[in-house]
């Protein structure tokens, strides 16, 4: 499981400055939410 989180980060940051469709944004943004709320806490 963590492994897997720590892959799905990754491909985050290096596909962050290519253009993304709507539903990868959300995603992204879902997933950015989440990791800043575990680590603000």
């Amino acid at each position: 499981m963590l492994s897997a989180l720590i892959i799905l980060v990754i491909g985050i940051i290096i596909g962050w400055n290519w253009p993304q469709p709507p539903w990868a944004r959300d995603a992204q943004n879902k997933v950015v939410a989440w990791i800043r709320s575990l680590l603000s806490k």
